[in-house]
């Protein structure tokens, strides 16, 4: 009992850490609190918070539909959704890697009352900056491959952490400050990027394009 509890624990732990890779929150993090900028620091936590819940309430939903769509309403098996999602993983891993936008203009938001700026930021900060076609695809794999409670668990244990990160959003900038966060999220780019050549891998081999090595 005690083992299968643990052993639970441990598939949750390393699925979340697979979809914070994902979710990528400290590279999004410079571009929310760019974003937001001139906004008083309450309302700034109050912003990100809403917009993590959003994007939560998001994943959740498609985790919860998503294994409906995919068997009954597309007729797609898991393979074809790790193929698909690992393309997405690769695709959206390179294209923030080697063409990035660091000078992007967001002077549009600011000046905003908090009702209005909340309004359009749920496109694009919840969706698709934070939860991504990536993440959904992997949300239902990581549910088909280990079952509904690690993935609503590793859903739970990753966007805790965004809130509180989100909560705290101006004092890790000032702490770390930009150039680390900029490091950081690199880094998560290259094994995002990494687990889309896998899954992709993983999916060929369902489908029987490729043989496993192992």
């Amino acid at each position: 009992m005690f083992e299968n509890v643990q052993g639970d624990l441990h598939h949750i732990f390393l699925a979340s850490v697979t979809l914070i890779a994902i979710l990528n929150p400290f590279g999004n993090l410079p571009q929310f609190i760019a974003m937001t900028e001139g906004v008083k620091t309450p309302l700034r936590k109050k912003l990100f918070r809403n917009i993590v819940l959003v994007a939560f309430c998001i994943v959740v939903v498609f985790l919860l539909s998503g294994s409906f769509i995919m068997n009954f309403l597309f007729r797609v098996d898991l393979d074809d959704v790790r193929v698909a999602g690992g393309l997405i993983l690769i695709i959206m891993g390179l294209k923030m890697l080697l063409f990035s936008q660091t000078t992007a203009d967001y002077s549009h938001y600011h000046g905003l009352h908090f009702e209005e700026l909340f309004k359009q930021s749920i496109i694009p900060m919840a969706f698709p900056m934070l939860v991504g076609p990536g993440t959904l695809a992997t949300v239902i794999v990581i549910a088909e491959d280990s079952g509904m409670f690690i993935a609503i668990g590793a859903v739970l244990c990753a966007f805790v952490f965004l809130y509180v990160l989100f909560g705290y959003a101006a004092s890790i900038e000032r702490i770390l400050g930009k150039l680390v966060l900029y490091v950081i999220s690199r880094i998560a780019l290259v094994f995002i990027t990494a687990m889309g050549v896998k899954m992709m891998i993983s999916g060929l081999s369902g489908i029987g394009v490729i043989t496993s090595h192992s």
